[in-house]
């Protein structure tokens, strides 16, 4: 089917817009650029033809990212538990970081942190997303982003602290 040209444009845009984003959040799940960029290419192609009817954009190709990353592991490892790639922060850091992101992980899972918190934490503290972009990605308002944020990082520093951490600077 051929596309309207406004619509090749905004496709365009929508491309220029949110590639960079979109190969960093995949090449953190599966740490080699090759498979990053074939990843990123196939999640795109995707959003190409789907494209007129998706409304929320960022929100969409973060999903689709995440189910293109899933398929990725399912065929290449099995054994890998798939949910750990996503819901195990310390995957996206190495060496003495890895054990800090563990942490934090484990307090998440302690206070009982629900997927959109995840979500959230991992675009912002990860990603460097804004609180105006997150929201976008997560339908919510900047201000409800950096309200919930807040109370997120405070409930992790609550949890951190009852375990004895002080500062977050002990973890580093």
């Amino acid at each position: 089917m051929k596309k309207a040209k406004g619509s090749v444009d905004e496709f365009t845009q929508a491309y220029m817009e949110y590639y960079s984003q979109v190969f960093s959040s995949i090449l953190t799940k599966v740490g080699n650029a090759e498979d990053a960029r074939d990843l990123c290419q196939e999640v795109f192609l995707i959003f190409f033809d789907k494209f007129e009817k998706i409304e929320n954009k960022r929100a969409w190709l973060y999903g689709t990212l995440r189910n293109v990353v899933y398929r990725h592991y399912a065929k290449k490892d099995p054994g890998v538990d798939i949910d750990e790639v996503f819901n195990d922060v310390g995957l996206t850091f190495t060496n003495g970081f890895r054990d800090t992101r563990i942490i934090i992980s484990e307090a998440l899972e302690q206070i009982e942190c629900g997927e959109d918190e995840r979500t959230m934490l991992d675009l912002i503290a990860t990603h460097n997303f804004t609180y105006g972009n997150a929201a976008g990605v997560l339908g919510l308002t900047r201000r409800q982003v950096e309200y919930k944020y807040g109370q997120l990082v405070k409930r992790i520093l609550e949890y951190l602290n009852s375990k004895g951490i002080k500062d977050i600077a002990e973890l580093l």
